[in-house]
């Protein structure tokens, strides 16, 4: 289980939010009634979400919301709401939604507020209710997320995975169809006692022209990853973890380093996707270049619930004269933040000066070019995130209604090729920023008596398998004592590895608690490139050892790496678990093994070589020093994220130490640090 959220990466690091570590230990804690009372309630709830609610218990509760103001914790807030509401011009049920959209935004922050001010769980299972028959449902369903996420007292709850709440944005149209079809023809289509028959074979169909942009390989060739479900969950509910506009006091994400956080998870998302391209004979990712037409178009083959496909984007793309302004913002918008970074300091309205020398002020920095809440006034530095995937999707932020591309929804925004050009462009704006801090020193390198004598690891196998999602919620059931007898499966093609160990041995002349980092990187010639190829590397691993004096070995399995979680539970299976804890015929345990933060472990190697494919480890040992944190603070590592804890993380080092800055190679490689040449194998056969 880990703890940090980094992962988002990737890096995995950032790949993630918070991972899945097995090997733990933690005295095993079980969940009692009311805690599963709340888990039987959100999966309930969230089952064919486009229908009217059937459970009984729910049914008196549907009708209007809690208005005893002694219920809520700020009722003036609460009040924004109801009487936004009651003037009908919320988004209605049924219609597309997006929160790259102004007025959608502010509803959705509405309705926020509304139920996380619910200040118990009886006043917030009542409102739940009401707004489960009540809002438009792709808003119902990102605030449950940011109320289970955010909500104190929800933390450890487990929703099902996106992908089986709302499948239309991770199955393409013809999957959704077949189902559909094999139903309309086939009346016990989906029941337990119809077996093999439920299953509906789902393909990677996004189709691209030959790209000699990218050494003319298609990017065809990568939708068995960027259209995976879990890297594709991972991103949504990173997004949902920290979100651009909450922050402050209340939800303490500055504690988690935020800003910093967020760019780094961007960064070790650009670094696993350039490795999967370089699998498949492909050059890296370039950046965005503000140029018109724009080569790169998109077609997702996605369907909205009510059968509008998602928004395309023509090969050769053009945008229309009245978006050539709102260009010229984003790139004002960059110019301002160039000339800051280059300036080297920033002055807050309260006349406070930031120096942007600090290595410290990475944080700040973040803040500022995600224009979050936490950050500087956004009026100032602009939404340049918001504006460019807008402009990108010929769609306009305060339009009354929108036709949403994939990059306008965080669950698909990762299929289309042109997010990694684009986020390689704002990348380019924090590695200009890296470069102006201070290279690290020998001794902010060097671990003294530390040196790592070898690694070995087992040998690296990926492959392919198949996979099952549970997608009955795309049929309308009418009967809530079927709903969980009813399973319909996507079976899916998706990339895998066999799980493997590494053993490090480890002469040591220190006793006590340090801290290992482990990345993957492209094998490259010189040892000099690799102040090009760092920002490829990934960070996979990161954990906590106790050294004794002399030798130590280290035995270390891919299933324990901090940043990756597993493969989840279909949401049926998962119930059933739930209501068999619920009737106390078994314990439901608390742990990590359903969480959503952090990067899943099948993707944590690209798909390699049938011949094996030439990368590296490079394993880096630092001291390990115990942080300050908030006091009275505390959170529990055996089943929560701790997202806004100020606690994901082993130390304070900078994310990606030591290849975030400039290498100064006269003294870099010092003896704590090892790099272990690896073959990567692919077997094509499936599994």
């Amino acid at each position: 289980m880990k703890l940090i959220i980094l992962a988002v990466a990737i890096s995995l690091a950032v790949l993630a939010s918070g991972s899945y570590v097995p090997s733990t230990k933690y005295e095993a804690k079980y969940a009692d009634k009311d805690f599963l009372f709340k888990q039987k309630f959100f999966f309930e709830v969230l089952r064919n979400i486009h229908l009217p609610l059937k459970y009984e218990e729910y049914i008196p509760y549907t009708k209007t919301w809690v208005s005893d103001a002694s219920k809520y914790n700020d009722f003036a807030q609460v009040t924004e709401f109801f009487d936004w509401f009651k003037t009908g011009s919320f988004l209605e049920k049924g219609e597309i939604f997006t929160i790259y959209n102004e007025l959608y935004l502010r509803q959705t922050y509405a309705l926020f507020t509304f139920l996380y001010n619910s200040a118990d769980w009886d006043t917030y299972y009542k409102n739940l209710i009401w707004a489960r028959d009540n809002v438009n449902e792709g808003m119902f369903i990102y605030v449950v997320h940011l109320t289970v996420m955010h909500r104190t007292d929800l933390q450890g709850i487990v929703l099902p995975a996106i992908y089986e709440i709302y499948p239309y944005y991770f199955f393409n149209t013809d999957v959704i169809r077949s189902i559909n079809y094999k139903k309309l023809y086939d009346p016990k289509f989906g029941f337990y006692g119809n077996g093999k028959f439920n299953v509906v074979y789902a393909n990677y169909t996004a189709s691209y022209p030959m790209d000699y942009y990218n050494n003319f390989y298609s990017e065809e060739y990568l939708s068995y990853y960027t259209e995976d479900i879990g890297l594709n969950s991972f991103y949504y509910y990173f997004m949902m973890d920290y979100p651009y506009f909450l922050g402050g006091d209340k939800f303490g994400l500055m504690k988690d380093r935020r800003g910093e956080l967020y760019w780094y998870m961007h960064q070790m998302l650009l670094a696993r996707y350039n490795l999967e391209r370089m699998s498949n004979y492909m050059g890296t990712v370039k950046p965005l270049v503000w140029r018109f037409p724009l080569k790169t178009g998109y077609f997702s083959l996605l369907s909205y619930w009510n059968g509008v496909p998602f928004k395309s984007r023509d090969y050769n793309y053009m945008i229309t004269d009245e978006f050539y302004y709102k260009l010229d913002w984003i790139n004002s918008w960059e110019m301002k933040i160039r000339k800051i970074i280059e300036d080297g300091y920033y002055f807050m309205e309260d006349g406070t000066k930031i120096d942007l020398r600090l290595p410290e002020s990475i944080n700040f920095f973040g803040n500022l070019l995600n224009s979050n809440v936490d950050g500087v006034e956004a009026s100032y530095m602009g939404y340049i995130e918001v504006f460019s995937r807008l402009l990108l999707s010929g769609n306009d932020y305060n339009a009354y209604k929108v036709w949403p591309s994939a990059l306008m929804q965080f669950e698909t925004s990762l299929r289309d090729p042109v997010f990694y050009q684009l986020y390689e462009r704002f990348m380019d704006l924090y590695y200009y920023y890296k470069r102006f801090l201070p290279s690290y020193t020998y001794d902010e390198l060097n671990f003294n008596g530390v040196i790592i004598k070898d690694v070995t690891f087992d040998k690296l196998m990926t492959y392919f398998d198949f996979f099952d999602s549970d997608v009955s919620n795309v049929l309308p059931m009418q009967s809530t004592d079927k709903y969980f007898d009813y399973t319909v499966f996507a079976r899916q093609r998706r990339l895998n590895h066999k799980p493997f160990s590494y053993t490090m041995n480890v002469m040591s002349e220190y006793t006590g608690k340090a801290v290992i980092r482990m990345f993957l990187g492209p094998k490259f010639d010189r040892f000099f490139d690799l102040q090009y190829y760092k920002k490829y590397f990934v960070e996979l691993d990161q954990y906590l050892v106790d050294f004794t004096g002399g030798k130590n070995t280290f035995v270390r399995n891919s299933r324990e790496f901090y940043w990756s979680v597993k493969d989840r539970t279909m949401y049926t299976d998962l119930y059933k678990k739930i209501m068999l804890g619920f009737n106390g015929q078994e314990k439901f345990a608390l742990d990590m093994s359903e969480a959503h933060c952090g990067f899943p472990d099948r993707l944590i190697l690209p798909k390699g070589w049938t011949s094996g494919m030439p990368m590296q480890f490079y394993f880096i040992i630092t001291p390990y020093t115990a942080q300050n944190y908030e006091e009275g603070y505390f959170y529990d590592k055996t089943f929560m994220c701790g997202v806004g804890s100020g606690m994901r993380y082993y130390d304070s080092l900078s994310m990606g130490y030591p290849f975030d800055r400039f290498i100064n190679f006269s003294y870099f490689y010092t003896k704590n640090m090892y790099f272990k040449d690896v073959f990567i194998f692919h077997n094509d056969e499936f599994k």
